[in-house]
């Protein structure tokens, strides 16, 4: 393995991709040069090294058993083929990137070749895509795509977290007297004082047309959820004034609490909307309860 490294080193170092070779043991036989560009480490620091040093420690358990599998049956898989992963650099940074892998029989020994392609650009333009998807586009917080995927990932994690469902009140006749233009601002100006409410690790979303949820992580007590709702009524309910305009306008919440009301996404949206509507039927602010 040794001579035909050094007779492959010049080109493995022209390579413009970083790339390590690993024994049957699991430990780095050689490195190229641009693993230095993409991970800090020279390549003589790596040799010797074993290979879990290139892996976030969340990962190395899963890592160890895909590559036991993969080094008695897997066939070499392109970097498309493969979804991107996370490679530790040398300062302790997950920097992610995508792996070509395949293995090599030499006089009779096993190992890895792992190319590694820097996949940064790729993954920042991922995390632009995905805001985008999850961002509603007149208010700049969150839509009902982003509200589905925190509530599935709490669902999962059995994590209790509460709902207020908002219905601005009479909002179309006030669109209708003022236009469309006017309502948009007064939608924007709702969103930002939903968002001053609220927590960092707390979520505020519309639905759409006059429709805001806010989702409350950790919170399952009524009572702090009713004072919640209360501080939301009034802040939304406060007057506000666009140049020679004044006015208020109304809202009506209702409330659903994970797993009190539900177990699953559509259960609680459903049980927090028909708490809206029998508030706003019963002339009061909001509604918690079933």
């Amino acid at each position: 393995m040794k001579d035909t490294v050094i007779v492959l080193d010049d080109f493995l170092n022209m390579l413009p991709d970083a790339m390590v070779i690993v024994d049957s043991t699991g430990r780095i036989v050689f490195a190229n040069t641009p693993v230095y560009g993409l991970l800090g480490y020279t390549p003589d620091e790596l040799v010797d090294q074993p290979l879990e040093c290139l892996i976030p420690k969340t990962y190395r358990t899963k890592h160890e058993t895909h590559m036991g599998t993969f080094r008695n049956h897997g066939k070499p898989t392109s970097m498309s083929a493969r979804p991107m992963v996370y490679g530790l650099d040398k300062s302790g940074g997950e920097i992610p990137i995508s792996v070509s892998i395949a293995n090599i029989n030499l006089g009779g020994e096993l190992y890895s070749i792992a190319v590694m392609h820097d996949s940064r650009d790729v993954q920042s333009e991922i995390t632009h895509v995905t805001f985008q998807a999850e961002t509603d586009v007149l208010t700049g917080i969150g839509n009902r795509l982003r509200l589905s995927q925190e509530m599935q990932t709490a669902l999962e994690k059995s994590c209790p977290f509460s709902l207020l469902f908002l219905d601005l009140e009479k909002f179309k006749p006030f669109n209708d007297d003022y236009g469309h233009e006017v309502g948009d601002k007064v939608l924007r100006l709702v969103a930002k004082r939903l968002e001053a409410l609220i927590r960092s690790k707390d979520l505020a979303v519309r639905l759409g047309g006059d429709e805001f949820v806010l989702l409350l992580e950790g919170l399952d007590d009524t009572k702090i959820i009713e004072q919640r709702a209360a501080a939301v009524f009034n802040s939304v309910t406060r007057p506000f004034h666009m140049g020679d305009l004044s006015s208020v306008i109304g809202v009506n919440i209702g409330g659903a609490i994970y797993p009190r009301d539900g177990e699953s996404e559509g259960e609680l949206l459903k049980v927090a909307d028909q708490n809206m509507y029998q508030a706003k039927q019963a002339g009061i602010p909001y509604k918690m309860g079933k």
